[in-house]
């Protein structure tokens, strides 16, 4: 309690006669702390009373009100604010919880409740005691759901006490069967003595939007959303995402934005789809690959994050292709050729030691001998020599030349068949290290300056493209690769979504044409964005959550890219074989058959006709 505005409140004199009976304001002020005690002190510590009023005999009332409810409720610590008409003063606090005592709406006006928290993210709750002449009672209040409605102030409630004691509370439904953006007042509770009729004092008003319109700024980045607005069709991660919502919340479409950028044939960046929803003031939400940003959170309302966007680091395969003499030498590694050369001469060594030495034998000069140790090494015959020991060495240098052979060809035939590739960079610092140049969008630079760890990458010889579309990285990525200047093998990387990388892949076909790095760049949290203190906010929070919650996000996503595919080598249909696929053999085989039967047979018709003879 505020102990100071309180006596402060005691101590004021009161002018007007306030001549209702004793036992209506205590049938008031029991329906007051009845909802206090059922509904503020269940979610919160404090709440905060404002007290405003145009006329003198109303203040009494309230004061009256007031005394009886410090007396009961003394568990909660109350702010007492008191607007005096004709000498505003702005009184900071947090205004989440709110119990209004005002005697019109004009009284309702002086508080400007909507300026205390225009910028805040949060819905509040306003439960206001108007206390008017019956016959003023529906314009009042009226005028004050209009008045929430216009500064989306979507929980509020209007308790009146008729001239016969009669307690109700009424409030708005903005999103009625029939009619959008209703501002009528609808009847909602009534109290009844000790307890109120009902127990659900703000009832919800976005479960269901009965079909309602809803503006959508959007614009078009794949895999994350398309949409064909002619047919009202959407696809894409957040175009699944946000038939979703208008599931479940009943809603309609509208998109706005998206004619004018296929007229212009360009897609917005992201700060200017932003942009025309702050300056606009019309559409309900954004989306479209925007992230979660603090530069927006001024002026705008963030949903919470559903989906967390990785982006990667990749290469194209055939940048490291091995060449034609990069694949005769890749079997062996360099010691083992050493070791190869260093056996082919200590083998020629001795042969040309034992011929020195001995009359006869092999005949020729030295070039001769070094050419039929090196034909033994590839298993083509040599003359043997007379010596049964240079025999032994000959047949030994053959046995191992032919295990190395097969091991050679072994290895070969595994390169040829399985394409391998130079040694891949797994991480940043294997391309840091490497000195390759990055290609990345605007969108990911912005990014990368804001984290420190990742400078070295911002010390590369750094491309930005100039459009936010992910499919241009990696079109510029391919042009530079396939420039002469690039050389065999261009140390050239992209750093691009993860699952825009794998759509386009499965999309243009290139199945095991790229390199993912397998350490995570950074994670982008994409969100849909509101209008500012948006009355959508709070319950888009709970079922983005509750979607999000069950995998269905990354369910969609899988629908929208397969990784499977991404990293397949060989793109079969179906890996069992079946019988269509065996044709081939079927008549190859049965053509030979055919042939040799003829053969048979004209072999024995030739033996019969001419037996003896010679068939020619």
């Amino acid at each position: 309690m505020n102990v100071t505005s309180l006596l402060l409140f005691e101590s004021m004199k009161y002018s007007g006669a306030q001549t209702q009976a004793a036992s209506i304001n205590q049938h008031v002020a029991q329906a007051l702390r009845v909802f206090i005690e059922d509904f503020y002190q269940r979610i919160a510590p404090a709440f905060i009373v404002i007290l405003s009023c145009r006329r003198p005999s109303p203040m009494n009332f309230y004061r009256n009100i007031m005394q009886l409810l410090y007396e009961s409720v003394d568990t909660m610590i109350i702010q007492l604010v008191l607007v005096e008409f004709g000498r505003p003063r702005r009184i900071e606090g947090p205004r989440t919880h709110n119990l209004l005592l005002v005697d019109s709406l004009d009284a309702l006006l002086d508080i400007e409740i909507h300026t205390y928290t225009a910028m805040s993210d949060g819905s509040e709750y306003y439960f206001i005691f108007l206390q008017q002449r019956d016959a003023l009672i529906p314009q009042d209040m009226q005028g004050v759901f209009a008045y929430c409605w216009r500064h989306q102030l979507i929980n509020c409630n209007v308790m009146t006490q008729s001239s016969g004691g009669q307690v109700l509370v009424h409030t708005y439904f903005p999103y009625a069967p029939g009619r959008c953006n209703n501002s009528s007042p609808a009847r909602i509770n009534q109290f009844l003595g000790p307890a109120w009729q009902s127990r659900d004092y703000f009832p919800s008003k976005l479960r269901n939007l009965h079909g309602c319109q809803l503006v959508v700024l959007a614009r078009r980045i794949s895999p994350f959303f398309e949409v064909d607005v002619k047919h009202q069709v959407v696809w894409g991660l957040e175009g699944h995402l946000l038939k979703e919502l208008s599931r479940r919340m009943n809603f309609s479409i509208m998109f706005d934005g998206l004619e004018e950028q296929q007229r212009n044939h360009t897609t917005w960046t992201e700060q200017k789809l932003l942009q025309q929803m702050v300056q606009g003031r019309v559409a309900h939400l954004a989306i479209g690959y925007v992230r979660k940003h603090i530069q927006y959170s001024g002026n705008l309302t963030a949903v919470f994050p559903h989906y967390s966007n990785r982006i990667i680091g990749f290469v194209l395969l055939n940048a490291h292709n091995l060449t034609s003499l990069e694949i005769w030498s890749f079997p062996f590694q360099a010691l083992a050729w050493v070791c190869l050369v260093v056996c082919f001469l200590i083998i020629s060594g001795l042969v040309m030691i034992y011929f020195r030495q001995t009359v006869g034998g092999f005949r020729g000069d030295r070039l001769a001998l070094l050419l039929a140790v090196y034909a033994a090494s590839l298993g083509l015959p040599v003359e043997p020599p007379e010596r049964v020991s240079m025999q032994l060495l000959f047949a030994s240098w053959l046995c191992f030349t032919l295990v190395v052979r097969a091991m050679y060809g072994a290895l070969l035939f595994l390169i040829l068949r399985y394409h391998l590739h130079q040694r891949l960079p797994d991480s940043l610092q294997d391309l840091v290290d490497g000195g390759y140049t990055a290609i990345m969008s605007r969108t990911t630079l912005q990014d990368l300056r804001e984290v420190t760890g990742f400078q070295n990458i911002l010390e590369l010889r750094t491309i930005v493209v100039s459009s936010e579309l992910e499919e241009e990285v990696l079109r510029q990525l391919e042009r530079f690769s396939e420039r002469d200047s690039a050389g065999s093998h261009p140390l050239i990387f992209g750093l691009i979504s993860q699952d825009a990388l794998l759509q386009l892949a499965e999309r243009g076909h290139r199945a095991g044409a790229y390199h993912m790095v397998s350490q995570q760049v950074l994670e982008q949290q994409l969100a849909i964005y509101l209008q500012k203190h948006s009355h959508l906010a709070g319950h888009l929070d709970h079922l983005v959550m509750s979607i999000r919650a069950v995998g269905l996000l990354h369910h969609w996503a899988g629908q929208v890219a397969s990784e499977r595919y991404f990293r397949s080598r060989y793109l079969y249909r179906e890996k069992r074989i079946r019988q269509s696929d065996l044709w081939a053999v079927y008549v190859l085989v049965g053509a030979l058959y055919i042939c040799s039967v003829f053969a048979f047979i004209w072999e024995v018709v030739s033996a019969r006709r001419w037996p003896g003879g010679n068939v020619a």
